[in-house]
């Protein structure tokens, strides 16, 4: 054979060899561990910067190696957190990203819950610490980028189902569930109510977090808005229990004659009119009960233990209602 020949067959032989070794490199786990090693992708990361990660936390044998392969599969990596083990191999660690194989965290923010509830969630669903949400939920800072005239995220959370993928900063994340419940007051008719009736959005959300704890079935809303409206007009106390057990604290104690009397800024029947914001986050029916009130003229409610309340005009009828239904529940009990 001649020479030149034979030093391209040489050459080319050994790039076979090479290629070939780096496929079977490809397909080789890095190692024979099983334990799952969480790694975050951020959106904007290149295939080298992802390569130098994955090759930090000992997942694959070549950054380079990585990214070669990745350009050639083609496929777009999805950002995201992901579970990878170190015997799994460079391709199917390439494959899983391609998919979008990734970690999804799901939040469901409930009607009437507040933020001490929504931080337990947050928690129990591992998307972050209860009190790392309660700081966040109560920086001014945050707050003043977001638009919130009060001094919490409690009750500008809009109640529904979400999902969290960690590549997103959560501070994003929240924005976005802040962002539903603007976006409801942007409507026109919404914007027509609280121009008739001279609220901002603040005061409608602290309405409607009252509204939201004290009616159980949806029908009652739009009466029970109707006697805080009433109330309002008519310069008198709210008398809500919701509030004094938001300003007190005491959610799994029953209210006490001590915290009817305990000078909090939720406090109800201390002083007239709206407390200093929300108390819970409300659902779109409060909202509406908070902007739409009925037309009636009650001033007094109170439950009949059932899930329902009665109605009164007047102080006398109440009291004897009240009598009436405190009596009936304390023979059940």
């Amino acid at each position: 054979m001649h020479r030149k020949a034979y030093r391209i067959y040489i050459i080319s032989a050994f790039s076979l060899f090479f290629i070939t070794l780096l496929i079977i490199s490809a397909y080789i786990p890095r190692g024979a561990e099983d334990e799952p090693v969480q790694v975050v992708i951020k959106n904007g990361m290149t295939l080298n910067g992802i390569g130098r990660l994955l090759k930090k936390e000992g997942l694959i044998f070549s950054s380079t190696l990585f990214g070669l392969f990745a350009y050639i599969k083609g496929g777009k990596l999805i950002a995201g957190e992901y579970t990878f083990k170190k015997n799994m191999s460079t391709m199917d660690i390439i494959k899983k990203m391609i998919k979008g194989e990734r970690n999804i965290y799901v939040l469901r923010i409930v009607e009437g819950h507040n933020i001490y509830n929504v931080a337990e969630t947050m928690e129990k669903a591992n998307i972050m610490k209860r009190e790392d949400f309660l700081s966040l939920a109560t920086d001014k800072g945050f707050m003043e980028r977001l638009g919130i005239k009060g001094d919490s995220l409690e009750g500008y959370l809009a109640p529904d189902t979400y999902h969290y993928s960690k590549e997103i900063e959560i501070e994003k994340f929240i924005e976005k569930i802040v962002q539903r419940t603007f976006k409801f007051f942007e409507k026109k008719e919404v914007q027509e109510r609280l121009n008739t009736l001279n609220m901002d959005i603040h005061k409608v959300l602290t309405l409607a977090s009252i509204i939201e704890k004290e009616a159980k079935i949806k029908e009652e809303k739009p009466i029970i808005s109707a006697v805080f409206h009433n109330r309002l007009k008519k310069n008198m106390p709210l008398d809500a229990d919701p509030t004094v057990i938001y300003g007190t604290g005491g959610f799994s104690r029953p209210i006490t004659k001590t915290d009817l009397t305990s000078p909090t800024p939720y406090n109800t029947y201390t002083f007239k009119g709206l407390p200093k914001g929300p108390i819970c986050n409300p659902d779109k029916n409060s909202i509406l009960a908070a902007l739409n009130p009925g037309n009636v003229d009650f001033l007094y409610f109170v439950s009949k233990n059932d899930g329902t309340h009665i109605f009164s005009r007047d102080i006398a009828s109440h009291r004897r209602f009240v009598t009436v239904y405190q009596r009936r529940n304390t023979k059940k009990q």
